[in-house]
Order: structure tokens, then sequence, then C-alpha cells
């Protein structure tokens, strides 16, 4: 309502200050009578607004439940995720073992035996025989450079020019080769309070990673004493037996060993491997799905019930109940829908232990859950995930339920959605309550206006009279004065 300004009260504040007039203050009457004929009007339309306004809040709500929802049965779209295999090594100072992948790994033992670790070869660079003095210390007096040979015996050389002419220079003249050579380079103080240091070269493991190192310094500045005369360690491969089977390998932490699983070898010693199955993580799945499901329909019953005047949003939707029962209805039409991958009769949810109790909510009946899955894990496998890891909504191919379900859910929660459509709807309610606010308004400034022009042409005739009055009044008494004296 628009508010009245000073500059508006001042007339009649005057002719009331003056005694003149009529007395009565037109400003508050004309608002008064004009509030009087838009008040309800404009009562009624925000009460709409602010009505609609808690809805739009109640939707936001409600979408968010069902988006929750639909977000458990994501976990039961793949089917890697519903068999959790874990696994374990029965020496773990010999080798650990991961699983790096869920559909590949399976289920078994694995009898390891390993002989010999990979290594790489080792090289230690001196100068002369011995040791320098410190990684800064100038070895030479000019330019030179190295070459290093890969493999050692018959390879390709790479000559690597050294500018800095210090323990330090080398290491990192070294190292800019590393991705051509393969060879690293690293600075080792073999003293315990001196600064003297041993360049120490390193190739990859495995025994056809060897290499040979020389360079063209000579006499007193020459380095290494030879191609191979540095050597302290060899290069050699991993080897294993496993399940009686001898194999080698590169490398210390093959992936390619046991299906599934990343190895890492630590000593030559014995251990098993085993890798187990664990139907827990689906019980999981399903007991969240049940419990964003019994979520819902507590908030719907909140949504939809009494008012709160300490919190807007219970029975903030009492006026959609045909709406949340439309949803509602959707939803266990859903759950109670059959996989199009359905597995030697295993296509429903209730077929594996889902119940409905009394009001609608669901639980897990743990003793028909837990016989189907000694019996036919794949069979519920297929019809959650027709045996598909990503599979999507553009897929030819049948569906599996979960993601059936998904995405019928989707048609409530989506950008294209039942309950998008409804906060859609509702925000341009709102745009056209405030239009008729305005509109409102403008007809309660127009009343007022005219009222203030009405009263204040009656402010002018009561004080023409009034003056008429008191002129003849003033007429009258000196007449009387005029006979009396006579």
């Amino acid at each position: 309502m628009a508010e009245v300004t000073s500059k508006d009260n001042v007339g009649s504040q005057i002719t009331q200050a003056l005694s003149a007039g009529s007395g009565v203050n037109i400003q508050e009457l004309a608002t008064t009578l004009a509030n009087a004929e838009s008040i309800s009007g404009i009562s009624a339309v925000n009460a709409k607004k602010e009505s609609t306004e808690v809805a739009i809040s109640g939707y936001a709500v409600l979408k968010s439940s069902v988006s929750a929802l639909m977000r458990s049965f994501k976990g039961l779209e793949d089917s890697e995720t519903l068999l959790t295999k874990t696994s374990n090594s029965s020496n773990t100072s010999t080798v650990d073992a991961a699983v790096v992948s869920q559909s590949l790994a399976k289920a078994g033992t694995t009898q390891i035996n390993v002989s010999a670790l990979a290594q790489a070869q080792q090289n230690v660079i001196v100068q002369n025989g011995a040791a320098f003095a410190s990684p800064s210390a100038t070895i030479a007096s000019g330019a030179f450079s190295l070459a290093i040979t890969t493999p050692a015996s018959s390879g390709t050389t790479t000559n690597i020019a050294v500018s800095t002419l210090t323990p330090t220079g080398i290491a990192s003249a070294i190292n800019a080769q590393t991705d051509t050579t393969g060879v690293t380079a690293r600075l080792i103080n073999v003293s315990a309070t001196g600064t003297s240091v041993k360049i120490v070269l390193e190739g990859k493991t495995g025994a056809a990673n060897t290499f040979a190192f020389s360079s063209n310094l000579t006499g007193a500045e020459a380095l290494g004493g030879g191609a191979l005369a540095n050597k302290v360690l060899s290069a050699a491969n991993l080897s294993v037996t496993m399940n009686g089977v001898s194999v080698q390998r590169d490398n210390n932490s093959p992936s390619d060993l046991v299906e599934g699983m990343k190895l890492t070898f630590k000593t030559a010693s014995t251990a098993n491997i085993v890798v187990n199955e664990d139907t827990s993580s689906l019980k999981n799945s399903l007991n969240t799905m049940i419990q964003a499901h019994n979520d819902f329909l507590t908030l719907t019953d909140y949504l939809v019930g009494e008012a709160d005047p300490d919190d807007e949003l219970a029975g903030s939707l009492s006026g959609e109940k045909s709406t949340i029962n439309l949803i509602k209805n959707r939803i266990r039409t859903a759950l109670a829908s059959t996989s199009e991958a359905a597995s030697n009769g295993i296509g429903t949810l209730r077929q594996i232990g889902l119940e409905t109790k009394l009001g609608g909510t669901l639980s897990l009946k743990a003793a028909t859950f837990d016989a189907i899955m000694l019996t036919n894990f794949d069979d519920i496998r297929t019809m959650l995930t027709a045996d598909t890891n990503g599979q999507t909504s553009f897929s030819t191919s049948d569906k599996g339920l979960a993601l059936t379900i998904s995405e019928s859910l989707d048609t409530l929660v989506g950008e294209t959605g039942s309950i998008k459509a409804k906060e859609t709807n509702a925000a341009k309610d709102i745009v056209r309550y405030d239009e008729q606010l305005v509109d409102l308004n403008e007809r309660f400034e127009s009343i007022k206006a005219r009222y203030l022009k009405q009263f204040a042409a009656m402010e002018t005739l009561v004080q023409r009279s009034k003056s008429t009055g008191e002129y003849l009044t003033g007429q009258f008494k000196a007449m009387e004065g005029a006979y009396s004296n006579n």
C-alpha cells in the first residue's frame, strides 16, 4: 500500500491549526475509505502469493526427496558394483594383492612362489677411482660428453653433452635424457660428516634393460673406469611360479598375473593370494533405496499435513494432495514393474524380498533375500543390471530393472518432469500476483485521490459557509449595539 507523505497532509494540518473548515482530517479519512474499498482484494492476492511461495519451497523439498530415491537406484545399475571382490595375501611380507577390476577378478586361491625379484642395473660413477670431493666440485678442465648405450651389448647410443663441470651437472645432463635412455642419475653422500659424493646411475627393471656408460674424459679426469666395470647391480626379471606355472616379468608390480588383480612383490618366498566374493554391497544398496523411499513417504505426509505457524514447510502442499498422490502412485508402479532382463523367472524386486507394509513403507525380508542370494545371485544381477556397466537410456537392448526405474523417476524430477512443471507454473503465478498487486495499489491511490478531491471541495464549502455565518453574526451584533444605544 502506498504511504502518505507529509506534503499530502499540509493542507489539512493548516486548516485544523486555524480552527477552520470542518475540523475533519480529510487525508486520514480518504485513506481509510480507500483502504475499505481495496484492502480485501489486496489481502486476498497477498495471501495467494505467500501460499504459492511456500508451495514452491515445498516442491523443491519434494523434488530433492524423489531425486535421492532415484540416486539410490544408480547404485543398482552396474553389474560390477553388486558383487564386491576382496583379496588378501597369506604372506604380505612377500606379496601384497589388490583388486583393480571387480568384473575381471574371480573368486579363488592362487599359490605363489617367488624365486627372484625384478631389479634394475645400477652403476656407481667415481673419478679416477675415488669419490667426488663435493656436489659442486670442478671435475674437468673443459666441456665433455657422456655416452649411454641401451641395451648394453648392441643397443642405441645416446651422446650427452655436459656443460656444468660438476657431479651435479653430470646428474642433471643425464636426467635430461631419461626419456630417451631410461637411465636416471642421483648423487649419494658417502661420508658420515664430509661432502664427498658418488653418482648412482639406475636403469629400468628387467633383464632386457641393461645399459653401458662411458665418457670421453681420460687420465686423472676419467669417470667410472670403463663401460661396465663400475656396475654394482645387474638388471634382472621377476621370476614367479603360480599354481605350478613359471612366469617372468620385468617389474615387481604386474597387473596381468592374476586376472583383475595387481600384485606387488617384496621378497623371494611363498604366499597364497585369495579372492573372495562379498554380496553385502547389493544388500546395502537395497537398504539405501528402501530408506530413501520411506523417507519420501514421511516427507509427503509432512508436506500435505497440518500447517504449523513456526514451520512454513509443514502443510505447504496441503492444496496439492492430488498431485502428491499421483507422484506416489507412479513411484509405487515403478517399483512393482518387471525387468526387461528377467532371468530364470526372477524379474521383480518383490521376488528378492522387497515387501510393502501398511502405509506403503518398504522393507527387505531377510530370509527371502538371503535364500535367493545363495542360489540365484547371477539371476538377480542380470535382472537388475542386464549384466551391463554404464548402460544408458539410449541403449536399444533390454534394460536392467534399476535403470528402468531410474528413467521412470526422472520423469518426475527431470527438467521436463511433472514436479518441475509445477514449480514453473507456481513461479508464473507469483509474477501474475505481483502484477495484480501493482494494479490494486494503483487503484487504491486513484480512489484515495478521488476522495481527497471530494473532501477538499467539501472543506471549501464548509469554510465559505462558516465565513458567511461569522459575517452575519457580526452584523447582527452591530445592529443590536446600535439599537441598544438609542
